[in-house]
């Protein structure tokens, strides 16, 4: 293997080509530092101005001659490979010679370096030739980056990148209206890749604000020593890196070896918000198939993987609204092919040329410490690792066997299927004078029993039915094949009756498949939880618009989270502001920031009560949810005047409304609701559908649950 600069053969060069490597602030950030560890740098200080999308590198390795300086950054020169065969036993990050000439073509590039064999620093600030660096010279670049000779024992190099995309505006103006945040993060990942396999180099973050008058620390990671063991010190890389973002006694050691393969590797015992912290690498290279990721992510979700601590809060919720993940990192040690490390530009791996050994060996990581843990009986099957195909493609039918019938969920009664007479004349009633009548919720309350209300409860909420029922269910399923209900066909109803104090049936007159009239079993629980829900939406977003929101002064709440939440806050603290939650983030310890929290909205502060768990919980959602696109922000500009609230299409900023908001709506439509058991008139009975069939989606309930169900066809009379 050569050891000094040289051009590629053709051939080589040709399978070597990809795509430009500097796409983002971080993606050149991780190329210059990669050099650093290539060069065997043991420290590494990395200066970033976002608003001006310049950086600076320092390292302390061996450094560049003045002939390699005068070549570098020319396509396809490197000294770490000279054929394709060099690549298989190959243990730098860098091999292509593309990095650097990329950067160069779109930034304003000057590198100073020094080797120990030679007195005299030198620079170049590209595409000049290099000179030498004396003390008192004027250097071609910003004074903000210091830059000194380096004596005579020493040796290093000093890369500093000014003014990225200079020459692509476009490009240019998009990168810097990205939030800090998302540079940040992707910054921590890729410096983490690297401390993952390099523990003991000393690596330091700093940023600038915009006036540059002071630096601040992103992260540094210099607090490694030599007597900690491999999962020891990836726990502390990653503590380092990403802060407190759990406690060190909650990651848990995880190893496996199988002839030439080995995962060293941690797995947190509590899961978190963010589903950004799982990371696999293979021979030092992320393997990036989200496919299998989110397989893996699937292993644990389907085991209530942090539900233990959830039941713990003071403050319960229904059902699973709040997200969370588990946090891993997979170190594997496999044999290398030259497939690995031409997939991506970035050299990550997207599928590994031993991916049928690999993934299975992964999931048996996982599953082995899911048993560890009590999620999962313990295998008493042959102790031998068997090599089974678990490709992501098995990952549909485990969810899939878990899942119950909608059917099943909405009746939770014994119910037999029995002939009806079509022909039966109902009495007329005037529809016109329906939606102005109202419903006598204060009767419903006189007669409800409180025994006969409990046991439905009960039955409503669970998630098994008996065998008869499964089987009236089939028979249904048979000869309403291909049945649907539209909105338009549900306003033309006929009321018939409450059925046994749950139901109400309803007949409609005409169906757009079948062409025939169809009866329907309406859940009367679930149609008046979807009225209410939809008014209590439409209340909640009408006082949001209208700035009617009312907020609750509060004091002395503060929450501890680590430095990664606290960019995310600060970046959507006035979509926050837009819901009531009034907060600031500042600084904590070296690892912590503190959100403090002054307003909140009234509905949030009563179910709140003083659980700083729970709050911490629902706003790290929110967040997540914003940064992930899973929540919108809320655009108030299409309501600068009242008339438009008036037209207010809720359904349309439902996306926008937090997680906790739903949540807590969705319980108060469920306990105000008619209840089993609760007796209606026929004319309730009327006034109920009519009111559902002007919902925006009257076929499910607060909690996603069916509302009602189609239960039989009946002939026309004939003539």
């Amino acid at each position: 293997m050569g050891h000094h600069i040289e051009k590629l053969d053709s051939t080589v060069s040709e399978m070597l080509k990809s795509q430009v490597c500097a796409v983002s602030l971080a993606s050149a950030v991780r190329e210059i530092v990669q050099n650093s560890v290539d060069a065997h740098a043991t420290t590494i200080d990395v200066v970033i101005d976002l608003y001006n999308l310049s950086f600076a590198v320092y390292d302390d390795g061996t450094g560049l001659g003045r002939s390699d300086l005068n070549i570098l950054a020319t396509h396809n020169y490197t000294s770490k490979i000279q054929n394709m065969n060099d690549l298989t036993t190959i243990k730098t990050y860098g091999y292509r010679g593309d990095a650097l000439y990329s950067i160069a073509n779109v930034s304003k590039l000057f590198v100073c370096s020094k080797t120990k064999d030679y007195n005299s620093t030198w620079m170049r600030k590209f595409p000049s030739k290099s000179v030498m660096l004396s003390e008192n010279a004027e250097l071609p670049i910003d004074p903000f980056w210091k830059i000194r000779p380096w004596s005579q024992k020493e040796s290093g190099t000093a890369v500093v990148v000014e003014n990225m995309l200079y020459n692509l505006p476009v490009r240019r103006r998009i990168l810097r209206e990205e939030p800090p945040f998302k540079t940040f993060n992707a910054l921590k990942a890729d410096m983490l890749q690297i401390l993952v396999i390099h523990p003991m180099v000393s690596l330091s973050v700093h940023y600038t604000d915009k006036s540059r008058a002071h630096k601040d620390v992103l992260f540094s990671s210099k607090n490694i020593t030599k007597g900690l063991t491999k999962h020891q010190k990836m726990s502390q890389v990653l503590r380092n890196v990403f802060g407190a973002i759990v406690p060190p006694d909650m990651l848990k050691k995880v190893s496996l070896k199988y002839k030439n393969y080995q995962i060293e590797g941690i797995i947190s015992k509590i899961p978190v918000r963010l589903k950004d912290l799982q990371f696999i690498y293979i021979n030092g290279r992320r393997y990036t198939n989200s496919v299998f990721q989110g397989y893996v992510d699937t292993l644990f979700q389907a085991q209530d993987f942090g539900d233990k601590n959830l039941s713990l809060l003071k403050t319960k919720s229904v059902g699973k609204p709040y997200r969370s993940h588990p946090l891993f990192i997979f170190d594997i040690r496999c044999p290398q092919t030259i497939d690995d490390l031409l997939q991506d530009p970035a050299k990550n791996i997207i599928k590994p040329s031993h991916i049928s050994t690999i993934e299975p060996l992964i999931i048996k990581a996982v599953r082995s410490f899911l048993t560890f843990q009590g999620y999962l009986p313990p295998d008493n099957s042959d102790s031998s690792l068997k090599m089974v195909n678990c490709s992501p493609e098995i990952a549909t039918p485990l969810v899939n066997r878990n899942q119950i019938s909608k059917c099943d969920r909405v009746l939770s009664s014994k119910m037999k299927i029995a002939r009806i007479n079509p022909y039966v004349e109902k009495p007329e009633v005037d529809k016109r004078k329906i939606n102005k009548g109202s419903i006598n919720y204060e009767r419903i309350k006189k007669i409800r029993l409180d025994n006969q209300r409990s046991c439905l409860r009960k039955k409503l909420s669970s998630r098994l039915c008996s065998n008869d029922l499964t089987q009236d269910f089939d028979n249904i399923e048979k000869t309403m094949t291909n049945f649907s209900i539209s909105r338009d066909i549900l306003a033309k109803y006929e009321v018939i009756n409450q059925v046994d104090k749950k139901f109400v049936l309803i007949r409609c007159s005409h169906q757009s498949i079948h062409n025939l009239p169809v009866l329907i079993l309406v859940d009367q629980h679930a149609c008046d939880e979807r009225i209410r829900l939809e008014g209590l939406l439409h209340n909640l977003l009408t006082e949001v618009i209208s700035g009617t929101f009312v907020a609750q002064d509060l004091t002395d709440c503060c929450i501890e989270i680590d430095h990664t939440e606290a960019d995310l806050f600060k970046h959507y603290q006035c979509e926050f502001k837009k819901w009531g939650i009034g907060y600031e983030a500042v600084k904590g310890t070296l690892e912590t920031s503190l959100l403090k929290i002054k307003t909140l909205p009234e509905i949030l502060a009563s179910k709140y009560n003083g659980d700083k768990v729970y709050l911490k919980m629902v706003l790290l959602q929110h967040v997540h949810d914003l940064k992930d696109f899973k929540k919108l922000p809320m655009d108030l500009s299409h309501f600068r005047n009242h008339t438009s609230i008036d037209k207010l299409y809720w359904w349309k900023y439902s996306s926008c409304i937090p997680t906790v908001f739903h949540e807590i709506l969705n319980s108060k439509a469920c306990r105000s609701a008619i209840m089993f058991g609760d007796e209606l008139t026929r004319q309730e009975c009327m006034i109920l559908i009519s009111k559902l069939s002007l919902c925006h989606n009257p076929f499910q309930c607060a909690h996603g649950r069916p509302s009602m169900v189609p239960i039989a066809k009946l002939k026309q009379k004939k003539p």
